[in-house]
């Protein structure tokens, strides 16, 4: 067998070492590891995918990922000579010396336990059902959305009433996340009132907020935002599909190796806007390389920027969907 080229060894140099040579240090969320600073917010994921959702671009593996953080290119826009300086730089790169002398951690080095779902649930959403009235009138009449899916989700416990320790005068609005095992292992806590804006806690990179049986789903949507996904049911929701919200513009390595196994048919419902542009090559390219002789992906886009938007500007009658 002959040695590896130039090219094999630099793409198999691991994603955290030239991280942490460039001063970005791992921070756990869930399952996800991400790499934060003031330019750059990198998710890696598992054999080798990454993305910046600070830029709305992502890639694989360490050539793609030294063009976006030294060189300051899309790995798709890289000229030629930026692409042979950036193998030249790897050819060169010694992981160990480089992440010692930034005094950042090494990828051998021991990630801080995170906090569990119910420890962070416990302090930032706290079930309130006595505030239900409110987010129930929040997402019938500021959102739109119809009564019977959301008293639906709400009866299932995938909807409820929360606040936070720090300001419990704040109302939010928590859909869950679940695994395909059906586990309860994230939420996207959504503030409704003065104090506006969601956030995630939990899982969020193996498990989503739902709606459909993921086992006798023949066909998946993926949409950014719960209030997106209840939307798209309302609008358009065909037979045997799972609509499922990822917190973002980012197709995670368990959705894609869900929708392979399970043979569903993907379809990429991100925003109408650069992000969800962006999401969906991100996703279309990523799932190529991995399962290149599956069906591929499809886009679906709203007329408007989100689904949500479509939906309110619907005829009311047209909202009833069953679940």
């Amino acid at each position: 067998m002959s040695p590896p080229s130039v090219l094999e060894q630099v793409r198999e140099i691991p994603l955290e070492s030239i991280l942490a040579y460039h001063g970005l240090s791992p921070r756990s969320e869930g399952s996800t590891i991400r790499y934060k600073n003031g330019q750059f917010n990198i998710v890696a994921s598992g054999g080798g995918l990454w993305f910046d959702n600070a830029a709305s671009i992502g890639g694989r593996g360490a050539i793609d990922l030294l063009l976006h953080i030294k060189y300051g290119v899309s790995p798709r826009g890289a000229s030629d000579q930026q692409f042979r300086d950036a193998v030249r730089w790897l050819a060169t790169f010694q992981p160990a010396a480089g992440v010692a002398s930034l005094n950042t951690p090494s990828a051998s080095s021991p990630r801080p336990p995170r906090e569990s779902f119910a420890s962070q649930a416990a302090r930032l959403a706290i079930r309130d059902d006595a505030r239900w009235p409110l987010a129930r009138n929040y997402l019938l009449q500021t959102r739109r959305l119809p009564s019977d899916l959301v008293d639906h989700l709400h009866q299932a416990g995938d909807i409820y009433t929360t606040f936070g320790q720090e300001r419990p005068e704040h109302t939010g609005v928590c859909f869950v996340h679940r695994n395909l095992d059906d586990d309860a292992c994230g939420a996207t806590v959504r503030n409704i009132g003065p104090a506006s804006g969601s956030f995630s806690i939990g899982e969020k990179y193996g498990a989503w907020f739902g709606i459909g049986d993921p086992a006798t789903a023949r066909r998946a949507v993926l949409v950014e935002a719960p209030i997106d996904a209840i939307s798209y049911a309302a609008l358009r929701r065909p037979e045997e599909t799972i609509i499922l919200s990822v917190s973002g513009s980012h197709a995670t390595r368990p959705l894609l190796d869900a929708a392979h196994a399970r043979r569903w048919e993907l379809a990429i419902g991100f925003d109408n806007d650069r992000p969800g542009n962006a999401g969906w090559e991100h996703c279309r390219e990523n799932y190529a390389l991995l399962y290149p002789d599956d069906p591929q992906p499809s886009r679906t886009l709203p007329a408007a920027k989100d689904w949500n938007d479509d939906l309110r500007a619907a005829p009311r009658r047209s909202h009833g969907r069953r679940l």
